[in-house]
């Protein structure tokens, strides 16, 4: 028993070494991390790491660094920072447009979507130019871009018609048969970014952007109750009126044929909002001619939403997900091939009931 005494003395010490919580002082949480291509083999990854006051004349350090693998890429970074990078706060992730047409997304969302320490709430966006020049800008109001860039992706009202894609909506849409992926756009302007506009995903690679309009009424047919401001112009016998709305009330009503060889669909969107103002030469005091005004809009959105569908039948893609309305009454097991037959066979009727409920500051 006595020569037994000393080893377990050391194993106790030994296990409580190596049990031993890190100080708070020694880590370093990441908030935002960028994802730009470096070469053909590389990517460069860009890490937001706030700082307390008191240990930084700056709120937020950023470093990046060249790497082939996440993990490597955070080691790299803890080197540099001189504390071990951790991933709790981790609320923001950005991938230039290059990386995700490459489509890189799809991995890099899957590795953190994996680890248990990253919430799924974590916000995505694809950036114009490279995601590395939005986390080292410095916004002359905003003194710090963390901060900034989590409260520009999270829903608003006037925002509205972007799709704030998290990184658990990402993974959903991409393992799913039928939806299609959908992620802000970024553009960093000189004094501010903008959700500029929205990246379409096809099987986790960018293929293209919609506007913003184009956007809200995708918002619209995948039934958002409430819609972003709409800036309409319409061409009616050769002359130019423009009108705002806002405050915009959505219903939609969709119902397929639920033939599969032969799909069709009906569409009904029936919208109200505000008349906020209006440049044209009706005099909107005449419920004719306010009527009539109604009717061009409805023809002009009815148009919109008829190009926005041509649109995802040319790239082959559903993001808004008009197969599930014949998916659900299939007798069998749905695959992303029956979607593709959908989204480009399928015959449909839009209709489009616009209500102005009143008028604000006319021009």
């Amino acid at each position: 028993m006595k020569r037994i005494l000393p080893i377990f003395l050391l194993l106790l010490v030994g296990c409580s070494e190596q049990g031993k919580q890190r100080s708070v002082e020694d880590l370093a949480m990441a908030s935002s991390i960028a994802f730009d291509m470096s070469d053909e083999e590389e990517m460069r990854m860009t890490v937001s790491l706030p700082y307390p006051s008191t240990e930084s004349q700056e709120n937020t350090q950023t470093y990046s660094v060249d790497t082939q693998l996440i993990q490597e890429g955070l080691v790299k970074v803890s080197a540099q920072a001189d504390k071990m990078v951790i991933l709790n706060q981790l609320r923001t992730l950005l991938f230039s447009e290059e990386f995700a047409r490459n489509g890189h997304v799809a991995e890099v969302i899957e590795h953190f979507y994996r680890n248990s320490t990253v919430g799924n709430n974590v916000r995505l966006a694809i950036v114009k130019e490279r995601a590395e020049d939005v986390l080292r800008a410095s916004f002359l109001d905003k003194p710090n871009t963390d901060s900034y860039l989590n409260d520009l992706l999270q829903p608003k009202l006037h925002t509205s018609f972007s799709p704030f894609t998290t990184m658990h909506d990402f993974q959903y849409t991409e393992t799913s048969p039928i939806f299609y992926s959908t992620v802000p756009y970024l553009e960093l302007k000189e004094d501010s970014v903008e959700i500029a506009r929205v990246a379409l995903f096809d099987t986790g690679k960018m293929i293209d952007t919609i506007s913003r309009r184009e956007s809200s009424l995708m918002q619209a047919l995948k039934g958002l109750d409430k819609l972003s401001p709409l800036a309409i112009t319409i061409h009616e016998d050769g002359e130019k009126e423009q009108v705002h709305i806002e405050l915009i009330e959505n219903k939609v009503n969709i119902k397929s044929n639920r033939q599969v060889a032969s799909p069709q669909l009906s569409i009904e969107l029936r919208l109200q909002g505000a008349l906020y103002e209006y440049k044209g030469n009706k005099d909107l005091g005449k419920e004719k001619e306010y009527k009539r005004l109604e009717t061009e809009i409805s023809q002009r959105i009815k148009k919109d939403v008829e190009e926005l569908i041509e649109k995802m039948r040319e790239l082959e893609i559903d993001p808004i997900g008009f197969s599930e309305y014949f998916r659900m009454y299939y007798d069998g097991k749905w695959t992303e091939e029956l979607t593709e037959q959908i989204i480009k066979s399928v015959a449909y009727e839009v209709t489009v009931d616009f209500n102005l409920l009143n008028t604000g500051t006319l021009k």
